[in-house]
């Protein structure tokens, strides 16, 4: 009951030690704004990010088109708990960037980015760039990751197989549990070293907190095995190494993607995952080191008593890959844009690498349950049996090492759907081409549109033609074409101003290649008229996609609103006739507000676009769920200031 009570007391960290984020800290406003033109030019430059960045290793750069710098010190943390703020001094009429560089105060992880101002009636620099992908794991990065989840495995397993399955039968099965109960806590202290070292000197104080507490429970977890008996009983030795794994695997998900999402279901999936797979694990190893290298099965009884202790670990480990099956699953539905990312990206190899030796695992696994272990519980031809269960499990260790590198190398990389730092970035998988759309900024007027092209892994070089075609969905603009250049092989750039108004654009891509037919896919992507606010979104539900904003791009608390959509088909030509639904879900759990309604009808506008009026709101964060009947919805969640 007190090793439950502490499974209780872990689950309820995840959600106290969350902070919000998008497991990279991306660029959300900036004061100045992006583009903006300011009649006097500023004493200070504010970034608001998604997630709490660590001034002490971010910077800060403004500087003028003949590379001048006009920071004033270093950046500091700001009023907003997810911004920083550096001073700026001696600005005059002119066109200024600003270049930004975050580390997420999460998972430790580095961005940047830049946007550009101008003051008086100089002209706006060149257009911004897409921020900087994160640099690839380094060796000390993946070797600390590595050492750490086999820590894990070994201290957690082992207490759960102690207290699960049974406890160890004889002194030299407990020495042999003590031996690897300190090799895990070796894993986890060295494992924090190296990823402290792999951090380097601006490693953000909430990381080193939860690499040097994983450092001390593996402490805590060999001194347990150390206490002498009369101090504290085999029992409680125990619950206290149980309580230390339990810790190691709660800093692992503190500093991982679930973290950084920030949504408290995310948190626990990755807990019961980190506790699924350091069961079985673990669990495999006490089954090969402690159990059968101590057993003999020279008569009928030992026999049985062997296959009895592997059945009550089979049924363990049953219990154990059903949480880890459904647990990942449900992680990777939000981690992956569409279902070849399992092979066209880093990350969804290292996933399928991971799941291709958890099958091979389960197969040794379903051998031991099926086949040895009865064998021993009905002692026919005992010894080769014991012999046999002995070149499984270790196989079977084998295997689950493997998985526990692929994991290091998984958490390492961002997941395909997490946000690129681009204002807008979108996949499409159209006629086995992977094509990529990224916008600077979402902003009307001039701007910087990045194509990436694969094929699979391959990136195509030499395309003969990659053009941009652009329409309105609102108003007929005409058409407008840009003809991208190639920077990288498979990265193609565009610069101008064919989104000069506000509204939902059409942006159909062609890609030509030499020996095939042109290929072509259209974004829909949503121009906003302000900075700031409440970025606009394209969701794609059934057959449509909803583009859905609010006006004013910050509500606030007890003023009227709108909350705009547009929708359109699979061709993104716009769906008029239809018959939306708003339905609001606001702070206090309620949907009334200051409103008093609990759903709004939409009204179309213009073809294809619906407004739903709004006279007023609470302030927090809210959450409208837009329905066109049983055939699609789609979720858009804003915030209401004060």
């Amino acid at each position: 009951m007190r090793f439950f009570l502490a499974l209780l007391v872990a689950l309820a960290g995840t959600a106290i030690g969350a902070v919000p984020a998008d497991a990279h800290a991306n660029y959300v406003s900036s004061n100045p704004a992006a583009d903006a033109r300011l009649v006097k030019p500023p004493t200070e430059v504010r970034i608001s990010f998604s997630e709490s960045p660590d001034a002490r290793g971010s910077e800060i750069t403004v500087f003028d088109e003949a590379g001048k710098h006009f920071e004033s010190g270093v950046p500091r943390a700001s009023g907003d708990v997810n911004g920083i703020v550096v001073a700026v001094a001696g600005l005059g009429d002119g066109g200024y960037t600003v270049a930004w560089t975050a580390v997420s105060a999460v998972d430790g992880h580095t961005t940047k980015g830049n946007f550009v101002f101008a003051v008086g009636n100089a002209p706006l620099p060149k257009v911004p760039d897409i921020g900087e992908a994160a640099p690839p794991p380094g060796p000390l990065e993946l070797g600390g990751r590595a050492l750490s989840f086999a820590g894990i495995a070994l201290v957690l397993g082992a207490a759960v197989f102690s207290i699960v399955v049974r406890p160890p039968a004889s002194p030299a099965e407990s020495r042999a549990e003590s031996q690897l109960i300190a090799i895990g806590a070796a894993g986890l202290v060295l494992g924090s070293a190296l990823l402290v070292l792999a951090a380097g000197a601006t490693i953000p104080p909430r990381l080193l907190f939860f690499y040097a507490l994983r450092a001390v429970a593996g402490v805590v977890a060999v001194a347990a095995t150390r206490v002498p008996g009369s101090v504290l009983p085999g029992g409680a030795r125990r619950e206290v190494v149980a309580a230390a794994g339990l810790a190691a695997a709660l800093t692992a998900t503190l500093v991982s993607h679930a973290a950084a999402s920030g949504d408290t279901k995310q948190l626990v999936l990755d807990l019961a995952h980190v506790m699924a797979i350091s069961t079985w694990a673990g669990g495999v190893v006490v089954i090969l080191w402690v159990v059968v290298r101590q057993s003999r099965v020279d008569d009928a009884e030992r026999s049985r008593a062997l296959g009895a202790t592997v059945w009550r670990f089979s049924l363990t480990a049953l219990i154990a890959v059903a949480v880890l099956v459904t647990t990942g699953t449900l992680q990777s539905l939000d981690r992956l844009v569409l279902v070849q990312d399992l092979v066209e990206t880093p990350y969804g190899l290292s996933l399928l690498a991971k799941i291709v030796l958890l099958v091979l695992t389960l197969g040794f696994g379903v051998l031991n349950l099926l086949v040895w272990g009865p064998r021993l519980r009905s002692a026919v031809r005992a010894d080769h049996a014991r012999r046999s269960l002995a070149r499984s499990t270790l196989a079977e260790t084998t295997l689950l090492a493997l998985v526990l590198v692929a994991a290091s190398v998984l958490t390492a990389l961002a997941p395909p759907a997490q946000a690129s730092g681009a204002a807008y970035d979108e996949t499409h998988h159209v006629e086995g081409l992977r094509i990529e759309m990224l916008l600077a900024t979402t902003a009307p007027g001039r701007n910087r549109y990045v194509v990436r092209v694969h094929d699979g892994l391959r990136p195509i070089a030499d395309a003969l033609k990659v053009a941009l075609i652009f329409t309105m969905v609102e108003h007929d603009m005409g058409e407008n074409e840009l003809v991208a250049e190639e920077r990288a092989p498979g990265e193609y750039v565009a610069q101008g101003s064919p989104t000069a108004m506000y509204g939902t654009w059409r942006i159909q891509t062609l890609v030509r290649i030499t020996g095939r037919d042109d290929v072509r896919t259209t974004f829909n992507v949503p121009i906003t008229a302000q900075q700031g606010g409440t970025a606009a979104r394209a969701i794609v539900s059934g057959p449509y996609t909803f583009v859905i904003f609010v006006d004013p791009s910050q509500p606030t608390a007890g003023a009227p609103m709108t909350l705009n959509l547009v929708l359109v088909d699979t061709k993104g030509d716009p769906v008029p006739g239809k018959k939306p639904r708003a339905t609001l879900q606001g702070p206090s759990g309620g949907s009334s507000g200051q409103s008093g309604a609990a759903a709004v009808d939409g009204v179309e506008s213009t073809a294809g676009r619906y407004t739903f009026t709004i006279a007023a709101l609470e302030a927090g964060a809210w959450q409208a769920t837009v329905a066109i009947g049983p055939e699609a919805q789609a979720v858009y969640g804003f915030d209401v200031a004060r």
